[in-house]
């Protein structure tokens, strides 16, 4: 054999243990977060999923965190270690049996839950909880939810649960009754933004408008849903008090420079406050334990 022949053979043989290698890491050394997840956890029943960051935030205000072995990708107030199996639209079925949930719990898109994902579920014998999140009476839905799925639960979180319970029916008989008496029309009115460039407000028939109803403030912006607010409609609403709400600082900054810089007319300027309150921002029972922090924000600009 020639010295170039046996030189190639060596850079052969040496490609071929390289490659060999990686895939033995690959495969070994570097783990699966699935597998390093079911070894180092160990979860009490029921196991559950979740592939929505509102019904997995509302568990974790709850004290149920530890029953979690699956997430959203958008999931961010349980561990990263905790697997990835889907979200509003998508799903991996893989991974679904990989962590072995007993019960998923699923915000589903107005055309209902995935057929795909049921007939996953149904195969796996896991229980399907679907729940739309749009008001507060859809958040004391998810409560009995829960309380079906985790019954009976440890004193701990029973007694968060019932709290959690308690709260919410009391806010839904109160505000029957404001709307039946017409009281609501003399209460004090905000905006409420949560982006800006463009100002994103907050209109009606979502749960933070019933949120402000709850704290005793009205919202100025009577029109449903998230409403996109150039900075000349935002200075033709005439807004007296105007509160953002962001995820972080650095938003809660931004909303208020930006309302500043509007050119509010002179001695017409509307009071402002910013603030990062994350747990607003998702229709979870988070946002329900913030509604103090919320109230106390308008009390503050106005």
């Amino acid at each position: 054999m020639t010295l170039a022949a046996t030189r190639v053979s060596y850079v052969q043989r040496m490609m071929g243990l390289l490659f060999a290698t990686f895939i033995l890491w690959a495969l070994f050394g570097r783990g699966s977060p699935v597998a390093v997840q079911s070894v180092s956890r160990v979860v009490p029943s029921p196991r559950v999923a979740s592939t929505s960051p509102a019904i997995t935030d509302s568990l974790v205000e709850l004290g149920l965190a530890e029953h979690i072995v699956g997430r959203s990708p958008f999931c961010r107030t349980i561990p990263a270690a905790i697997p990835v199996v889907g979200d509003l639209r998508d799903f991996d079925a893989e991974r679904i049996g990989l962590v072995a949930p007993e019960v998923l719990f699923v915000q589903p898109p107005l055309a209902g839950v995935d057929p795909a994902l049921r007939r996953v579920c149904e195969e796996q014998g896991i229980k399907v909880v679907a729940r739309r999140l749009d008001s507060l009476t859809d958040l004391g839905l998810l409560l009995e939810d829960i309380v079906g799925v985790f019954e009976p639960l440890p004193a701990p979180a029973r007694t968060q649960l019932d709290s959690r319970l308690a709260a919410v029916r009391t806010f839904l008989a109160t505000k029957r009754t404001l709307d039946q008496s017409g009281e609501t029309a003399a209460i004090p009115r905000v905006f409420l933004v949560v982006s800006a460039d463009p100002f994103l407000a907050v209109g009606t028939g979502n749960y933070l408008h019933e949120l402000l109803e709850s704290a005793g403030v009205g919202n100025q912006l009577n029109r449903p849903g998230y409403v996109e607010l150039s900075a000349e409609s935002m200075i033709a609403a005439k807004p007296a008090v105007i509160i953002g709400i962001s995820d972080g600082d650095a938003g809660a900054e931004r909303i208020d420079a930006m309302l500043r810089a509007l050119p509010w007319p002179e001695g017409d300027a509307p009071r402002i406050a910013a603030r990062a309150v994350p747990e607003l921002l998702s229709p979870s029972l988070a946002a329900i334990a913030k509604r103090d922090e919320l109230r106390a924000i308008v009390e503050a600009a106005r």
